[in-house]
C-alpha cells in the first residue's frame, strides 16, 4: 500500500479588530473596500416601480447591449428615456394633458 501524504492544514484568517467591527456597524467601509461606498440604487424618484418584460430578437438585443456598453450607458436608463419620450408623443397625439 502506498504511503499517503498530507499538506499542511490551512491557517484561519485573522479576525477583525474592534475598530473594524465598529466601523462596519456604523456603515463605514471595511478593509476590503477600495472605493468609497455608493448608494445601492440610482432611483430617479421614490415612486414604486413595476417590472416590464420584453421579448426581443437576439440580434436586436445584442446590438442594443453592445451600443450601450460602447457608450458606457445602462440599458435600463436608455429604455426609460425612450419610453418617457415616446409617452409624451403619444399623449400629445391623443390630446392627453398632464398636470
Amino acid at each position: 500500500m502506498s504511503k499517503k501524504t498530507f499538506s499542511a492544514a490551512p491557517k484561519p484568517k485573522p479576525q477583525p479588530t474592534d475598530d473594524q467591527i465598529l466601523t462596519f456597524e456604523r456603515g463605514g467601509a471595511g478593509h476590503d473596500t477600495t472605493s468609497p461606498s455608493k448608494p445601492a440604487a440610482n432611483k430617479t424618484s421614490e415612486e414604486p416601480s413595476k417590472r416590464l418584460s420584453l421579448d426581443l430578437p437576439a440580434s436586436i438585443h445584442t446590438r442594443f447591449k453592445t451600443a450601450c456598453s460602447a457608450t458606457n450607458r445602462k440599458m435600463v436608463s436608455e429604455i426609460q428615456a425612450f419610453i418617457n419620450a415616446r409617452t409624451i408623443e403619444l399623449e400629445e397625439e391623443a390630446g392627453i394633458v398632464r398636470k
